[in-house]
């Protein structure tokens, strides 16, 4: 489920390739020393590893009567990563905006559209300062080593969050 989700374009015919081999060979998804299986595990771990990326650096603004954000995920991980926010954030109406997809909860239902540009998205709110005072006060070791905090927090995410130009001071 979640390998079908990554942006390779041969996860079809890896998918389609790993299904005849297992109508044979059930125990085959356990070997992971087979290049297809390998594959697939890869492809998965990487689209996980997307929408954790997604529930930690997603950034709601508010516009009008709802939030939105904008998110650019590496994978198509908004449908699988959106239920996260309708537990998370069930009393609010929101939207999360993505270059292929979007995701909007009413209250009641999440419902999925097309996609869109990031000019599109709201630019900024009055919650900035909060993340940024926020991010400001409190003392996380970690920060101290940038290099272990890009590992975490690639800089191409930081264009989106708030906080991330206090980062170098």
């Amino acid at each position: 489920e979640a390998a079908i989700c990554h942006r390779e374009p041969i996860r079809f015919g890896l998918l389609y390739r790993l299904l005849f081999r297992l109508q044979k060979d059930r125990d085959l998804i356990e070997v992971r020393s087979d290049p297809d299986i390998s594959k697939l595990y890869r492809l998965a771990s990487e689209v996980r590893r997307d929408s954790h990326k997604m529930k930690a650096f997603v950034r709601f603004r508010e516009d009008e009567e709802r939030f939105a954000a904008w998110f650019e995920p590496d994978h198509y991980t908004l449908e699988r990563t959106a239920p996260f926010f309708v537990r998370r954030f069930a009393s609010m109406q929101w939207a999360i905006l993505t270059p292929y997809r979007s995701a909007a909860w009413d209250g009641e239902r999440l419902l999925f559209g097309d996609g869109t540009r990031k000019k599109d998205a709201p630019r900024s709110d009055a919650m900035e300062d909060v993340w940024r005072t926020y991010f400001a006060s409190i003392f996380n070791p970690a920060r101290l080593k940038v290099s272990m905090m890009k590992s975490e927090m690639p800089v191409k995410y930081w264009r989106n969050l708030p906080e991330a130009d206090l980062i170098p001071s």
